[in-house]
């Protein structure tokens, strides 16, 4: 069976410090997930021999490239706000002259560079002064222009300040794995950077056959570890389960020979773990509540001898069970690609 990471990623941007969603891209042309490292060799001896690598400046890097257009990449890689106010544009309006030359423009020009005016075809170019938001051209009798001039209006602004760096978010990015059996989804692969500088390196991409598209690229910063488990880190990859069931495993086996003493009375209790083993480098699972349990050595109709739960792996020694008794757990666990897994565990009764 195969499996691979189907399309491009879906991304989601969130705050760094209050986890407060900034964006969520879903329309994405291509998104790529880079680690680099350099490597210094050391050699010595006969015939310069490779003694030692040294892996050194690990580099994490993602670039996203957005189908759609949007203000917050843009703003992502500005490092600024994008704020709402009233702003000066600038206008490109069609208008028809009146038999006198004037026209109403749909807009109050503003600032003291008047209206550029093109009529005709070639077109020739007359600056005029508005009054108020009426234009008179010369020769404009009738004829259907095109008036360009500056006006004011509230809109959406984003200023690309000289000083101000790129922002730094907490990124996420989320693709599919599928198999070449089901040809279903049966992982989400989720690649997890919690400190994010975005590079600033933009482009607004325009095709006269296409439409826009527009990149989000950087680097992962250094995120300090919380706990003794790993060390400090640039990114996580988790596999999340599809189904929300447990990723498959290939065998499984149960905590073995387990002891109860009868010294201080009976019943008594041991608690059977279920580990489910996947291969490779991947670490093992708890599979113990959903493995199920039997006795197969001993009693299971008489609660005095031994009993385990069905699906807890609890053994419980009753209380007409003496020193030297012994009883055959066995487990069995249902993966979804590996089949039935069975293992069994011996609990001895001592004195």
């Amino acid at each position: 069976m195969t499996r691979v990471l189907v399309s491009v990623g879906e991304a989601v941007l969130r705050d760094p410090s209050t986890g407060v969603a900034l964006m969520y891209g879903k329309a994405n042309i291509d998104s790529a997930f880079t680690m680099a490292a350099t490597a210094t060799e050391v050699r010595g001896g006969i015939n310069n021999q490779l003694l030692f690598t040294y892996i050194h400046d690990k580099k994490v890097s993602v670039k996203i490239t957005d189908a759609t257009f949007n203000m917050d990449l843009l703003s992502l890689n500005a490092g600024t706000s994008v704020l709402n106010s009233s702003i000066t544009a600038l206008k490109t309006e069609c208008v028809t002259f009146s038999a006198s030359g004037s026209a109403t423009l749909a807009n109050v020009p503003t600032g003291a560079k008047g209206v550029n005016v093109f009529i005709g075809d070639p077109a020739t170019i007359q600056n005029v002064t508005p009054v108020g938001s009426v234009i008179t051209v010369s020769g404009g009798n009738s004829l259907t222009g095109t008036a360009i001039y500056e006006y004011s209006v509230t809109a959406d602004q984003l200023t690309v300040e000289a000083a101000t760096p790129p922002t730094i978010v907490d990124l996420t990015l989320t693709a599919q794995e599928r198999d070449s059996v089901t040809k279903g989804v049966v992982n989400l692969v989720q690649i997890h950077i919690p400190s994010f500088q975005v590079l600033g390196n933009y482009t607004l991409t325009m095709t006269a056959n296409g439409v826009s598209n527009q990149p989000l690229e950087g680097d992962a910063l250094l995120t300090k570890s919380t706990n003794c488990t790993v060390n400090d880190y640039y990114a996580q990859i988790t596999r999340i389960p599809y189904t929300g069931t447990n990723p498959s495993v290939n065998n499984m086996f149960l905590s073995k020979s387990t002891s109860i003493s009868v010294a201080a009375g009976l019943p008594k209790n041991v608690q059977l773990q279920a580990i489910g083993l996947r291969g490779g480098l991947n670490s093992y699972i708890d599979v113990t509540t959903s493995a199920s349990y039997h006795v197969t050595s001993g009693s299971v109709t008489l609660p005095s001898y031994f009993s385990v739960g069905a699906n807890t792996g609890l053994v419980t020694a009753g209380s007409s069970v003496a020193a030297g008794w012994t009883a055959v757990i066995t487990g069995c666990y249902v993966d979804t690609v590996s089949g039935t897994l069975t293992d069994t565990a011996i609990i001895t009764v001592t004195a």
